[in-house]
């Protein structure tokens, strides 16, 4: 069974989502990530009366890491650029 870090990584690099700041309320990622979590996304959150789902998608996704996870893997990328431009 696929973990829900991984799920979710999958869905982010479907959309080419660098850093959680990319993902728009109401665009595909979104959309998709609000289906994937609409199981545990309390209904208070979901109606937005005790929340806001884009706000819940954002603390669940920092709970699982995935903001560590992407900050690590740009600054894997800016290093691999700047030890290419100096050869």
């Amino acid at each position: 069974m696929t973990s829900d870090f991984d799920q979710v990584k999958k869905i982010l690099k479907k959309y080419n989502i660098k850093d959680l700041e990319e993902i728009e309320y109401g665009k595909d990622c979104f959309d998709e990530l609000l289906d994937y979590f609409a199981d545990e996304i309390p209904y208070g959150v979901m109606k937005a009366r005790e929340g806001t789902p884009d706000e819940w998608i954002f603390d669940k996704l920092c709970e699982l890491g995935i903001d560590e996870e992407l900050e690590r893997e740009q600054e894997h990328i800016a290093k691999h650029y700047q030890w290419k431009d100096m050869l």
